[in-house]
């Protein structure tokens, strides 16, 4: 399976280069497929590669006690992983394929070789790679600011409390007919 420079092309990260520059870094992705339902990394587990979407689409989670927390869902012309190719941390989540996936990985290695032989097309994937990341901090704290609202509320006003667990309480059993009518069926 060969690298579609043409989506490259399209991808966030590669937005600032030029199609020969895509080119040399197509030379640096392997082709990567993965089924349905499957995990393609769990969170804490080491990690030196990150991953673009070239078909399908996954979900980014973190799974606390016996709740899952979907942080993102990804597409096509997406990509993931990318604090590995940073830090020397392990995964800071766990991505599962939401459907059949075709992805083209970008190992540290192959990161570190291309800075050092291309600086000037390195750069400006680090460029762009920096402005996702800045986004993404971005969402993520206007997710907290949203979390950090709520949660004031429901200490600091009564009614809102009452509101909030009643809706919880009404939730939870529909929740369940839910499921058993999807295990029945």
């Amino acid at each position: 399976m060969s690298v579609d420079t043409g989506l490259l092309g399209r991808i966030e990260l590669f937005k600032n280069l030029e199609p020969s520059e895509i080119t040399e870094v197509a030379k640096h992705l392997k082709p990567r497929q993965f089924s349905k339902g499957e995990v393609i990394f769990k969170e804490k587990a080491p990690g030196d590669e990150m991953f673009l979407i070239e078909k399908g689409s996954v979900e980014v989670s973190l799974a606390r006690d016996d709740v899952l927390l979907v942080l993102a869902e990804l597409g096509r012309y997406s990509f993931f992983g990318e604090m590995a190719l940073l830090t020397q941390r392990v995964r800071s989540a766990t991505v599962t394929a939401l459907s059949d996936c075709v992805l083209y990985s970008l190992k540290r290695s192959d990161l570190s070789r291309l800075v050092e032989e291309r600086p000037a097309l390195s750069a400006k994937v680090l460029l762009a790679l920096s402005q996702t990341l800045c986004d993404r901090i971005a969402a993520t704290n206007d997710n907290l600011e949203t979390h950090f609202l709520i949660n004031r509320a429901i200490v600091d006003n009564e009614q809102f409390r009452q509101l909030y667990i009643g809706a919880q309480q009404t939730k939870a059993p529909q929740e369940e007919k839910e499921t058993k009518s999807a295990k029945e069926s």
